[in-house]
């Protein structure tokens, strides 16, 4: 089974050898692509990379650059790969082409919390399930978001048919389809320009976690809400293989000191909390309705559109049907290991 190397936030039990005070420690770049106060960077990133330095003092040297100047959703695995920083923050579905069946955690209606997806997604990735797309490169760790819901800015949203004929912001080809499916017409366009497409009018509504939310302001160009498993997404938190494997083994073992899935469990914990955080929030602001999906509705979407879905992924993919199916079977064992409903 390969050994998934995964870094974050909890102190490692973990002893490390003894290092000689001579030797120069391991200076590594890590790139997060945000702004600085991002709430990835605060509840995620940083903390993991203050715990590594205090863990690795005199033996490996974390300086942490934010910004998308130098690491972005275009980018960030050239980046890596290139050697401009040695460990960067990105979204694999910033990156299909790259990480193509990686992508079955953004398949709607498999439902489940942002930790039992990092519970699926590590039990996939330590079988081989993703195939190639992490040859080049070695997870530190995986970020599993919660599941995406429907938002719109002004009209009624009291069913998903309300977003017939209107204009929604979609981030994969599974979101594409489900608002193509409800007689919507899906946009492509980036996170960071939702705010201005939806205060112009040039988009009615997105598809997004709560997390986003405080991140980017977007209660202030919505407002109706309507909590729905659309999907999640994963990020994940790498280095190059080339450049793993070329630390000193003292470097590499205080970063495999702070790694395992229990971890990642721990990161999908703080996730859901966040998109928690982020829905109450929302829901806060004066004129916002914030509801779950009506069960008819999810009723409705779990039948042709799901299938429609499904097929469409299983078409993409190679082995695309296998694999759907394995993810479903991991998630439904992570809901029972956590209780969740």
């Amino acid at each position: 089974m390969r050994q998934l190397s995964l870094g974050l936030l909890l102190a490692a039990t973990t002893a490390l050898a003894p290092i000689s005070a001579a030797a120069e420690p391991e200076r590594l770049m890590v790139g997060t692509g945000n702004i600085p106060i991002h709430p990835m960077n605060l509840r995620v990133i940083i903390p993991w990379a203050e715990r590594v330095a205090e863990q690795g003092e005199g033996v490996i040297e974390l300086v942490v650059r934010h910004g998308p100047m130098l690491v972005n959703n275009d980018n960030y695995v050239d980046r890596v790969t290139d050697d401009v920083v040695q460990i960067a923050f990105g979204m694999l579905v910033f990156q299909p082409g790259r990480f193509p069946r990686s992508l079955v955690t953004s398949v709607p209606f498999v439902e489940g919390s942002a930790e039992a997806a990092a519970i699926a997604m590590c039990r996939l990735y330590e079988e081989g399930a993703f195939g190639e797309d992490f040859a080049d490169v070695v997870p530190l760790f995986f970020v599993p978001f919660p599941q995406s819901s429907l938002h719109v800015n002004g009209g009624e949203l009291s069913s998903v048919t309300d977003i017939a004929g209107r204009k929604i912001i979609v981030g994969s080809p599974t979101a594409a389809a489900v608002v193509t499916g409800l007689g919507g017409t899906p946009l492509s366009i980036p996170v960071y320009d939702n705010y201005q497409a939806l205060q112009l009018g040039t988009a009615d509504g997105n598809i997004l976690p709560f997390t986003a939310f405080p991140a980017f302001n977007l209660h202030e160009v919505t407002t109706a809400h309507m909590a729905a498993p659309l999907g999640g997404a994963t990020g994940m938190v790498f280095m190059s293989r080339a450049r793993w494997e070329a630390l000193t083994p003292e470097a590499r073992a205080v970063l495999e000191a702070n790694s395992g899935c229990d971890v990642t469990r721990e990161v999908g914990a703080i996730m859901d909390a966040w998109d928690a955080e982020g829905r109450a929030m929302v829901a806060a602001q004066p004129g916002h309705t914030v509801i779950d999906i009506p069960p008819e509705d999810l009723a409705l979407l779990q039948g042709e559109i799901a299938q429609a879905v499904f097929d469409g992924f299983a078409q993409r993919i190679e082995g695309g049907a296998e694999l759907l199916a394995q993810w479903q079977e991991a998630m439904a064992a992570a809901r029972a290991e956590l209780g969740e409903n």
